[in-house]
């Protein structure tokens, strides 16, 4: 019953961060406060914060880029950047909880536009192609039988929408086989900073 009502009660942490957070930037409340950090620096602060969140559903988490990457130094608000990666992999559990590998993928990488990419997959059903758009859309949940399933308000995208915006990064999703995929691009700092 303690693991039950723990787990719940951070669930429910979540869901009303969630709702303040976006009741802030809704109303311009919020100012962005980046800082120049390192990837490998973000990682280290992000990585035990989603294996705590990923322990009591049995999902395992995996992290990979290239070594060269960690050292690419990008402009983030932390608490906003682990926010972000914390919808993400709720979401990913939520909606690949019955697939047949119970596992988040988080890679990064520089593309060759010299931004860095950080992808969060998870191997569910993926997201329908007439719901790709749509997904972003505050208060929005598709119409299949999984989301009819799965507990949910609809803002915890919408918010990674938000927060990755008022970042100057990028957000959007695709399709892989199995799962769906959700990708932030930042633009990486010059040596000068």
């Amino acid at each position: 019953y303690y693991d039950f009502i723990y787990h719940e009660a951070e669930r429910l942490t979540r869901l009303i961060n969630n709702v303040l957070q976006l009741a802030r930037m809704s109303r311009n409340d919020q100012v962005v406060s980046l800082e120049a950090m390192t990837v490998g620096d973000a990682l280290a602060e992000l990585k035990p914060r989603l294996e705590s969140q990923l322990e009591p559903s049995g999902f395992e988490l995996k992290i990979a880029g290239a070594a060269e990457v960690e050292a690419v130094r990008i402009e983030i608000d932390l608490d906003w950047f682990l926010q972000i990666f914390i919808n993400l992999v709720d979401n990913a559990v939520k909606f690949s909880a019955n697939a047949a590998t119970r596992r988040v993928d988080i890679e990064y990488l520089q593309l060759r536009d010299g931004r860095v990419q950080f992808a969060v997959r998870d191997y569910g059903p993926g997201i329908a192609l007439d719901q790709m758009r749509k997904i972003f859309t505050l208060f929005y949940r598709s119409e299949n039988e999984l989301t009819r399933e799965t507990v949910g308000t609809g803002i915890g995208l919408a918010l990674v929408q938000q927060l990755v915006g008022a970042m100057r990064a990028e957000v959007d999703v695709v399709n892989c086989e199995p799962g769906a995929e959700f990708r932030i691009r930042f633009s990486a700092l010059d040596a000068g900073g």
